[in-house]
């Protein structure tokens, strides 16, 4: 089934989770504020839209397509020093920041509600270097006109 993956009210992913009775459901779905089946769905949710208790709803065109300095802009100070700072182990943790900044450094833009950019958000939480309310400020904040992305 697909399903839209809900955090904080908004769907940060959409997965395919296999038909087996259940417990790969409830696996991914405990992780999650909601998990909601939108195989039928139309039109199709997407990453982005908002789910107001019963349903998911379009969060309309606004791009959420921002700079690479609106980006660094969003972290603060300390939040930035730890991140370069943890990225400098060698372990797996170092390298896996690496790889994230390494992909920063060669986007166009980053767009805030790419499945991509989430997960790399979130994997900064997984790994305590930014609490769920400020992975969720920086990836649901609407780009101001400084930050959006126009080429």
């Amino acid at each position: 089934m697909l399903c839209a993956l809900v955090q904080n009210s908004m769907v940060v992913s959409i997965v395919t989770i296999p038909d087996d009775g259940g417990t790969s459901y409830s696996e991914v779905a405990s992780q999650y504020q909601a998990a909601i089946d939108i195989t039928q769905a139309v039109p199709q949710p997407q990453v982005g839209w908002t789910f107001n208790g019963s349903s998911l709803v379009s969060n309309g065109s606004a791009s959420m397509k921002i700079t690479k300095l609106a980006l660094k802009n969003r972290f603060t100070l300390t939040e930035l020093v730890e991140i370069q700072a943890a990225s400098s182990v060698a372990n797996t943790e170092g390298f896996t920041l690496q790889v994230l900044e390494s992909e920063e450094s060669v986007a166009t833009f980053i767009d805030l509600s790419d499945p991509n950019t989430i997960q790399g958000i979130y994997y900064l939480v997984s790994v305590n270097l930014l609490t769920s309310d400020r992975a969720n400020t920086i990836l649901t904040t609407p780009p101001t006109a400084f930050e959006a992305y126009t080429g």
